[in-house]
């Protein structure tokens, strides 16, 4: 428990301290929404992320992460996620990450632009448009 409070209290001076203009929602919600986030990782564990991105639009977000160790040393390239605000039976389950594995990639581009962004809209048209970036 302890530890699962430093990790979130980390993501939160984390995300306020990189947070850029192309964040949206408080405080307590961008929280919120972070420790929905995966904590796996291939090369170790990830205790907080440098938010490149986050855009929240109701119970829709998208973001843009980089995993970092306890040190604050990059572990792996950029994370990027949608989640979904869960509510079962008027109680809150918290963030979700939907499963980005089915959206193809854009062979045109770096792993994660524009085009990859635009794959995801295909993919789950029902997502609300506002939480992907402005190009």
């Amino acid at each position: 428990m302890i530890l699962r409070l430093f990790a979130l209290t980390t993501a939160l001076l984390v995300a306020t301290s990189h947070a850029s203009d192309h964040s949206t929602g408080s405080p307590k919600e961008r929280t919120a929404v972070l420790a929905g986030l995966s904590k796996k990782s291939s090369t170790g564990k990830i205790a907080s992320f440098k938010v490149n991105i986050l855009n929240i639009s109701g119970d829709w977000a998208f973001a843009d992460v980089t995993p970092l160790d306890k040190a604050g040393h990059t572990l792996a390239e950029q994370k990027v996620a949608v989640l979904h605000h869960i509510h079962t039976n008027g109680r809150d389950q918290g963030w979700k990450e939907l499963d980005l594995s089915k959206v193809p990639l854009d062979p045109n581009e770096e792993e994660y632009g524009p085009g990859f962004h635009k794959n995801i809209q295909k993919t789950f048209p029902f997502l609300p448009k506002e939480i992907f970036p402005k190009r």
